[in-house]
């Protein structure tokens, strides 16, 4: 087996399920694919983006600040509500710990006899949108490490406009482990 992803990643667990196929997708399927992967990609990016509170208001226009700050976790509220309705009735694949990349990803698997093969993993990325990444792939085998035992999967298929989406929530998702990091209390 190859050696792991290379560039930034992160690690998660998050509800994931893997379809196996006969052959990956193509033409329109594959296209259908691609607009609803930017679509997600684009919604948990806006949805994601948490302004910091400024302790200064803007001094120009100080109630039109607060105004948008009002509006703005009001809006919030209601997305977070929607998505908790959504959720309900939907069924959830169970959550699994991952190893993501803009090339392709790894997931924790206990006993499960895992076949190279391709395939579509379904991936719900946002707490708040919950519609699935779908992501075309090969799974390529499974390699053990001192966390267990992980299915690599890479993905196929992607146009550079998903990757370059993928490859931001990447970023943001690392930016908020180093934030955290940085504001934990040191022991």
């Amino acid at each position: 087996m190859t050696a792991r992803f290379d560039g930034l990643g992160y690690t998660d667990s998050v509800p994931l399920g893997f379809e196996r196929l006969e052959r990956l997708p193509d033409g329109p399927v594959l296209s259908a694919i691609i607009l609803e992967n930017q679509q997600v990609l684009v919604a948990d990016a806006s949805l994601d983006e948490q302004r910091p509170h400024q302790e200064k208001k803007s001094e120009e226009e100080p109630e039109l600040a607060e105004d948008l700050q009002r509006l703005e976790t009001k809006v919030n509220v209601l997305v977070q509500l929607v998505a908790r309705l959504l959720n309900r009735g939907a069924s959830l694949p169970p959550a699994r710990s991952i190893r993501f990349h803009a090339q392709g990803l790894e997931w924790r698997v206990d006993d499960d006899e895992v076949q190279p093969g391709v395939g579509l993993v379904h991936l719900h990325v946002s707490r708040y949108f919950p519609q699935a990444l779908t992501l075309p792939g090969r799974l390529l085998g499974v390699h053990a490490d001192d966390e267990g035992r992980w299915v690599r999967f890479e993905f196929e298929g992607l146009t550079p406009s998903v990757i370059g989406l993928l490859e931001r929530m990447i970023f943001r998702h690392h930016r908020r482990l180093v934030a955290g990091a940085r504001t934990a209390p040191r022991a």
